[in-house]
């Protein structure tokens, strides 16, 4: 977990096995079809990360689920879960601190959606100022092969270093009103001076795991058959 530490992310490869990641993928599948859970009744739980609350579910750009195993409490604990939590565990026990389970998401892009974009950001963005402590890694397992036609996972290696976190503004587009309109935030890049982009590349069952303060993103998916 060097590289972790150094870079601000690492790819772990063949995280999951193939059946495994079938396991995982068949009850997600059932949640987005609405068969393990009600997505009606999710409220904000159950949203496009690339666009505003109000958007209706059939014009979902990028399918976002927060929480799937508080709503489908009999999938806590997966395979994914265990394995997330022992990784997460030794790295936390190295650096003298302890890990616990925050929340997990579900993240999907259609295919052929080019606006499914998750703009740049850092993940501490979002939370409370003044939380006692902000450590965290972000896994994202790959449920497809990811690239930049698809959209894969975008960082700026090293920019967790940067003493202070960045700008962050509302997403929302004008007329909206700022976060109660839409989740996402959108960071301050300079993509024509000091940031350079690392695209992660991942194969199915691979694992991303990243720091809460290295800027990161992902485009859209331009993929005819790819999520």
């Amino acid at each position: 977990m060097d590289a972790f530490d150094r870079d601000g992310y690492v790819i772990l490869r063949e995280f999951l096995s193939e059946d495994e990641v079938r396991d995982i993928e068949r009850v997600y599948d059932e949640i987005l079809a609405g068969k393990r859970v009600d997505l009606t009744t999710l409220g904000r739980d159950f949203c496009d990360m690339s666009a505003t609350y109000s958007t209706p579910a059939e014009k979902f750009n990028m399918v976002n689920v927060v929480l799937p195993t508080r709503h489908v409490p009999e999938w806590k604990g997966n395979v994914l879960e265990r394995k997330v939590e022992e990784v997460a565990h030794k790295w936390f026990l190295s650096h003298d601190d302890e890990a616990m389970m925050d929340y997990d998401q579900l993240l999907a892009k259609k295919p052929g959606k080019t606006d499914a974009i998750f703009a740049w950001h850092q993940d501490l963005g979002y939370w409370p100022v003044g939380a006692p402590n902000n450590r965290t890694m972000t896994f994202s397992l790959a449920l497809d092969d990811a690239d930049e036609e698809n959209g894969c996972l975008m960082v700026i290696p090293e920019s967790h270093k940067e003493p202070q976190l960045r700008p962050h503004r509302p997403a929302a587009k004008a007329g909206g009103d700022g976060r109660s309109d839409a989740h996402t935030l959108v960071a301050d890049v300079d993509l024509n001076g000091r940031d350079t982009v690392q695209y992660l590349h991942v194969r199915r069952g691979d694992v991303t795991i990243h720091n809460e303060r290295i800027v990161h993103g992902s485009g859209g998916n331009s993929s005819p058959t790819r999520w």
